[in-house]
């Protein structure tokens, strides 16, 4: 019950603020892009301040020297947890995600969205769509923005292993830049479409980038089997 109370008020303290700091980040929407991309930064430190200090979830970064030193990559990261949404940004500058083009519908996140470099995507549209999109993401990439992508296309239970999209395959090829795979257990302490959050240590391993060139089906074999066997080793969250 303890718990649920603790996730209840992070809940609704999260909700609040991130409200709160869409009216804060209007101005920034005539603005750079440069200066709108701070809001991400300080949106996601204070998620895990709030998720940390009301359910007890910590944060550990593993492999952070893996990421490159040059702006312009890649990153392909297991997907439990709606975590995978706040745990970037501060890490990783200038990020953008491509997302359903549904979200561009919420009132100013929608606008917010498109201002940081987001490409929003029909997932039932055809070829005219995914041309768009990677022109999208090659015109952000050679601007020295870093692309976050969930292979698997959906949050997954941990100990769950389902193929992956070709699409992240299909970026790779045609963006010709490296890609860094990560493996975590947030669902653990995040539980896929459950209010509740379990206190624990979530583990975000960034794993040695895949170097282009490879062809795109032993690009998604490899990704697939470093992020997997990667999963196995991760520590438990919860102590004893």
């Amino acid at each position: 019950m303890i718990n649920l109370i603790r996730s209840a008020l992070f809940t609704l303290v999260f909700y609040l603020i991130t409200l709160f700091l869409f009216f804060v980040m209007i101005p920034t929407l005539f603005m750079p892009r440069r200066i709108a991309l701070y809001f991400p930064i300080y949106w996601t430190r204070l998620a895990n301040a709030l998720l940390r200090f009301f359910c007890g979830v910590k944060i550990r970064f593993e492999g952070l020297e893996n990421l490159p030193k040059e702006n312009g990559y890649i990153v392909a990261s297991k997907h439990q947890s709606a975590l995978e949404t706040t745990i970037f940004h501060h890490i990783i500058p200038n990020t953008f995600y491509v997302l359903k083009r549904e979200l561009m519908l919420i009132p100013l996140a929608g606008l917010y969205f498109l201002k940081v470099g987001c490409i929003p995507i029909d997932r039932k549209g055809g070829a005219k769509t995914m041309r768009k999109m990677l022109a999208g993401v090659q015109k952000h990439l050679a601007e020295g923005m870093n692309l976050i992508i969930f292979p698997e296309g959906t949050r997954t239970k941990p100990g769950t292993k389902k193929p992956y999209s070709p699409g992240v395959a299909f970026l790779y090829e045609q963006c010709n830049v490296p890609v860094v795979p990560v493996a975590l257990n947030s669902g653990y302490c995040w539980p896929k479409n459950k209010i509740i959050k379990y206190p624990g240590t979530v583990t975000v391993r960034f794993l040695k980038p895949i170097q282009p060139g490879l062809h795109r089906r032993a690009f998604l074999d490899e990704l697939y089997d470093r992020i997997e066997e990667a999963q196995d080793t991760l520590p438990t969250p919860f102590k004893g």
